[in-house]
């Protein structure tokens, strides 16, 4: 059987899984849920010290003209998901780190997919083959992921032979 890890990801939640043949009467294969690893909610990063929800417009006229925050606040989510990102690629690293080859099927949204795609690159042998999907999958269960990937051949179909 050939090694493959198959990690589904968004900003919150990344799962590992690993691919070995079904046991019982049903030929095939079937995912096993390896590691999970999550990022805590932007919401929950956006609080002061005081516990005071942050305003998004400077008020206080003394310090000058409001300036809107958004885009500090977007490029500061954006920094949390490139860390978080790198977080991902670094456990996957570490979960082949023995291969010579095989492969790795990353699942992620798009902006997450770009964002972990150099950093995994980086820690991977060169035998082992990436394969990505621009899909949030994180809320199936291992038998429908099977299924959603099986189709576009990312995964072999449950009925099939993983070799």
């Amino acid at each position: 059987m050939v090694r493959s890890c198959i990690i589904v990801a968004d900003a919150r939640r990344a799962r590992f899984y690993g691919i070995e043949p079904s046991d019982g009467e049903s030929r095939g294969t079937s995912l096993v849920e390896r590691m999970v690893l999550t990022n805590p909610s932007p919401r929950e990063r956006g609080r002061s010290v005081t516990g005071r929800v942050r305003t998004e417009t400077n008020t206080d006229r003394q310090a000058g003209p409001m300036h809107p925050m958004v885009a500090q606040r977007e490029r500061h989510r954006v920094e949390l998901e490139r860390r978080f990102g790198q977080e991902i690629a670094r456990r996957a690293g570490e979960i082949v780190r023995d291969w010579k080859q095989g492969t790795l099927v990353l699942i992620a949204e798009p902006r997450l997919l770009g964002l972990v795609r150099e950093p995994l690159r980086r820690v991977l042998h060169p035998g082992i083959e990436v394969k990505e999907l621009a899909k949030d999958y994180t809320q199936l269960a291992p038998a429908e992921l099977l299924e959603h990937l099986a189709p576009d051949s990312l995964v072999p179909a449950r009925g099939a032979s993983a070799r």
